[in-house]
């Protein structure tokens, strides 16, 4: 993968800014002492006189630092050092696209100045990706960042559930580092392994065995889909695929449950549905839209086609959610021919849809 570079103080179009900076100058030999050096806010300071030699920035952080320590341990920075326009004519670098900004680069430096590396689930993916863009590999260092990110993922992360859910967060920012690097195929496998296992036995959720549906309703759509697919391909029950659908449109679509956001009228109890809706306010950003109709087709799309999956209930507020949202009119139609598969089951609340075509918004009938 690429790793373009430009000079500190301007971005590609030349546009000049002001980068705050951020000074490492703990030198290699007193790296061991612990009064060498003191952070004082966004600054690290060295009480050594020994001048660093290299400017590296990374968004809007300049690191002044010392070569040695990274052309020690990063392919990436000694390759550069061995192009004459960079080492004789330039003492700045600038650090296109870094995975895990500033923040991850501060540990990658304390990593190279033989300082202690705090892996956690937190940083993980970020400092995997991070030292595979900088090449941090055994050939310059045994034991070097990416030997030690790997095992710290394969041997701690992946062996527990809730780290693994942290990890596979943390890689939303990280694209396409994060799965260029498996890491998160790994994550979603893991989960999905651990997820099927606990219903493998009894072959249905009931509710103490149903705690793993709450902290995969919190996953980003697309990795949401990943585990899902593979739980399913588990040989898992399709009313338990069904059952963890809902409950994923129960959490990012709560319009569901409240008859959608933005209506008024009156209702019948809590489970009910409101009898009348405004139209959704103009200020509402197309962004959210979009997100909220990518969330509907991709549920829908995963929806077993077996009747009892999912209730016909749920089928008609994914009905109505879609219509509010704009969803394809091919998705509108699957879930219609669906629903109709199921009338049976349906009450006259259930049916009672969102007519957008009248300026009153009422609701019809279908």
């Amino acid at each position: 993968m690429p790793h373009p570079q430009s000079p500190v103080g301007s971005d590609a179009d030349g546009t000049d800014h002001q980068p705050y900076d951020q000074s490492i100058v703990v030198p290699n030999k007193l790296i061991l002492a612990a009064d060498s050096f003191e952070r004082k806010e966004l600054s690290w300071f060295a009480t050594t006189q020994i001048p660093t030699d290299l400017a590296i920035q990374v968004q809007d952080v300049i690191f002044n630092v010392h070569k040695y320590p990274l052309v020690s341990k990063c392919g990436y920075i000694r390759q550069l050092e061995l192009q004459p326009s960079i080492s004789k004519f330039r003492h700045d670098l600038k650090l296109e696209k870094f995975p895990g900004g500033p923040d991850t680069f501060e540990m990658i430096l304390q990593f190279c100045y033989g300082l202690p590396a705090d892996l956690n689930p937190n940083n993980i993916a970020a400092l995997r990706c991070a030292s595979e863009y900088l090449e941090m590999t055994e050939e310059f260092e045994d034991g070097n960042l990416i030997t030690k990110a790997e095992a710290f993922l394969t041997f701690v992360v992946l062996a527990s559930w809730k780290d693994t859910i942290t990890v596979l967060k943390s890689c939303q920012n990280l694209s396409p580092w994060a799965e260029n690097l498996q890491i998160v195929r790994r994550c979603c496998d893991s989960i999905a392994y651990k997820a099927s296992r606990e219903n493998s036995s009894t072959g249905e959720i009931v509710s103490e065995e149903s705690w793993w549906l709450d902290d995969v309703a919190t996953l980003r759509i697309d990795h949401f889909m990943r585990i899902t697919t593979a739980i399913r391909a588990k040989g898992t029950k399709v009313e338990i695929i069904g059952k963890c659908i809902m409950h994923y449109a129960g959490k990012w679509l709560p319009d569901m449950d409240e008859g959608l956001e933005g209506l008024r009228g009156y209702g019948f109890g809590k489970s009910e549905l409101h009898f009348s809706v405004l139209r959704r306010k103009e200020e509402e950003s197309a962004g959210q839209n979009k997100e909220q109709r990518t969330i509907i087709e991709s549920l829908v799309s995963m929806l077993p086609s077996q009747n009892g999956a999912v209730s016909c209930k749920f089928l008609l507020q994914m009905l109505k959610t879609a219509m509010v949202y704009s969803a394809s009119p091919a998705l509108i139609t699957d879930l219609e021919k669906r629903i109709g598969l199921m009338l049976e089951d349906a009450n006259a609340n259930d049916l009672l849809i969102p007519n957008y075509k009248d300026e009153d918004q009422g609701l019809m009938l279908k």
